[in-house]
């Protein structure tokens, strides 16, 4: 198994946190490609979720970790720290780089999800059984190497 087709409630959440409870997100850096979140800042609705394009483990964990937020779309990837950025547009991309783990969120309620190393995605899939998610099912490699890894 290489990754998990995740479904989740059209709602106000901290998605990403529950997703990545228990994975060690201080291992990596993390590439921000696309974004589309709300949240409320003291008061206030704000847009700018990340605030940049790439963020180390600290700065990603502060800002998956607010409340609630409202994602509706994101293009996120994981690389361990110390290793080279690259554009990853397809599965064949995502295996040949250093890439470990890739986040997509599209129309706000599906997720994939896709991690090299199995004990992340056993992981994140306990999480989404956690947290009640609508839908968690594993997908192998045969199941998704057609797939762009770049939401839209």
């Amino acid at each position: 198994m290489i990754g998990l087709d995740i479904r989740v409630k059209n709602c106000y959440s901290n998605y990403l946190c529950k997703l990545l409870e228990g994975v060690i997100l201080f291992d990596y850096f993390w590439e921000i490609v696309h974004e589309d979140f709300i949240y409320l800042q003291n008061g206030k609705l704000k847009s700018a979720f990340f605030g940049k394009h790439v963020l180390n483990s600290g700065e990603f964990a502060g800002c998956i970790s607010r409340d609630n937020y409202y994602m509706i779309f994101a293009d996120i990837k994981a690389y361990p720290i110390n290793s080279d950025l690259i554009e990853i547009r397809t599965f064949e991309d995502f295996m040949k780089s250093s890439c470990e783990m890739v986040i997509l969120c599209t129309d706000t309620s599906y997720i994939e999800f896709y991690s090299k190393d199995r004990k992340i995605l056993d992981r994140v899939y306990n999480n989404c059984i956690k947290y009640n998610f609508e839908k968690a099912e594993y997908r192998s490699l045969e199941d998704v190497s057609n797939r762009s890894l770049v939401a839209w």
